[in-house]
């Protein structure tokens, strides 16, 4: 009986003492905070303040968002409830602190005021961390928002409209992932408007061996959008796609990096106020990929073209450096036969049709390389074209100056006919180019020469 009591006494003391143990080990999780950094963006959350009770805690801390290498503080409150195997956080802004000015960017207090961003999240005593952020309907004016000074197309307001958004964050120190879902969202500017449905996002990150994610992590990941629409205003001239992804993928293999990507429409439709109905083109599958390729010295190409010091050179400047720092980063890559393969499709007409695969493999010692780049260079293209393929970009394209280039490839050779489409195969190799298994090396360097502005 005795060592029954005692068994109760135990298990009360552990049920009693049990939320306290909990706080703990979610406050643990609070402070090691969160630190997790993807190419130019950085999310890094610090704790300033605790106040741990028996079933709840309060906190305060503060979001540091950096973004291109401009960091933006954003305070926030948390409210901590206890459970059993972990605790559920309710977070909010810190109005009272939420400043004007937050970084360098006075426009961003009013965005998040308008926002008004509620999270719950869930952390385990294992650590990690789960988050859904929930962002109620807004319209803004974004014109004088910096990174819209490369997009404005015209003077005046642009006006972002969406409703509810949905972002969930799930974090730990094997892996980061991160979604988005907002139904409709829409940019209305005098040069016309842009709408999307069913947008999409999901990206899922990992860090190296050392625990640090880095500018290049192993990632995979994707965004799709159910249709998109691009309209002028007065005009009835638009494009629209539909069923429109890309997904990327990208891992390491010791030091060797090999990445992916992929581009994915279902159809394309392009109207014009002068025609009768719409003319409609696709599908479209495009693939890239760069293989076997150094990553220590991609991520040094990164870095260096990051430097602040870099961006602030001349354009001339910046091309030259650029074009150093390309070679430094093949040169590192040569002794993995590093390559970069292209394949696309487009149309599902004969007549219509454009295929295209390639493949550039470089290779040799990087002193011969430097010398003579040319003779490192592996590379097979074959294409295949239909002949009214230019008919089918109308309205994104101008069809006569396509049809024109198609007949002269033919008739000089470049590409012969076969049926209803044109077809080539070029191949480079020992610093020869040839097509159609006819040597063409003088005349194509000379358009290498130009396409690459002295690259080489």
């Amino acid at each position: 009986m005795r060592k029954w009591i005692l068994l109760v006494l135990v298990l009360g003391l552990l049920a009693a003492g049990w939320p306290w143990y909990v706080g703990g080990q979610v406050e643990d999780t609070l402070e090691a905070g969160l630190d997790t950094q993807a190419g130019g963006l950085e999310l890094r959350h610090e704790l300033d303040e605790y106040r741990r009770g028996y079933r709840e805690a309060s906190a305060r801390g503060t979001l540091h968002l950096t973004l291109q290498d401009e960091e933006y503080r954003i305070p926030l409150l948390h409210e901590v409830h206890h459970g059993v195997l972990g605790a559920r956080v309710r977070t909010r802004l810190d109005t009272d602190e939420l400043d004007t000015e937050p970084g360098d960017a006075p426009e961003l207090a009013d965005v998040l005021r308008q926002l008004d961003p509620r999270a719950d999240s869930r952390s385990g005593l294992g650590g990690g961390l789960t988050t859904r952020v929930k962002l109620s309907g807004v319209r803004m004016d974004i014109a004088e928002w910096p990174a819209m000074a490369a997009w404005q197309t015209a003077e005046g307001p642009a006006w972002l409209e969406f409703g509810e958004a949905l972002l969930q964050l799930a974090w730990s120190d094997e892996q980061a992932l991160v979604s988005m879902s907002i139904p409709r969202l829409r940019l209305d500017q005098a040069g016309g408007t842009l709408e999307l449905e069913g947008v999409r996002q999901v990206l899922a990150l990992e860090p190296d061996v050392h625990g640090s994610w880095g500018p290049l992590p192993d990632f995979e990941g994707g965004v799709a959008v159910d249709r998109l629409e691009w309209v002028r205003p007065g005009c009835g001239n638009g494009v629209m796609l539909h069923r429109a992804r890309i997904n990327a993928f990208q891992t390491r293999h010791e030091d060797r990096l090999d990445s992916r990507a992929r581009l994915e429409i279902e159809n394309m439709e392009v109207a014009d106020a002068g025609w009768r109905e719409a003319r409609r083109s696709g599908p479209v599958d495009v693939q890239l990929g760069m293989e076997r390729w150094d990553r220590a010295a991609l991520v040094e190409l990164v870095e260096s073209l990051r430097d602040p010091s870099f961006r602030a050179l001349d354009p001339d400047q910046r091309r030259d450096l650029t074009h150093a720092a390309i070679l430094d980063a093949i040169s590192a890559s040569l002794e993995r036969s590093p390559a970069i393969s292209l394949k696309g499709t487009m149309n599902t007409a004969p007549e219509r049709h454009l295929e295209l695969d390639g493949e550039l493999v470089l290779s040799g010692a990087p002193e011969r390389f430097r010398v003579r780049p040319m003779e490192s260079v592996a590379l097979d293209i074959r294409a295949g074209v239909g002949l009214e393929w230019p008919d089918s970009l109308e309205g994104l394209a101008q069809p006569d100056p396509l049809h024109r280039f198609l007949a002269a490839a033919e008739a000089d050779a470049w590409l012969e006919r076969e049926g209803e489409r044109l077809d080539g195969h070029l191949v480079m190799r020992d610093g020869r180019i040839f097509v159609q298994d006819r040597d063409r090396t003088a005349s194509a360097l000379g358009l290498l020469f130009a396409v690459s502005g002295g690259m080489f």
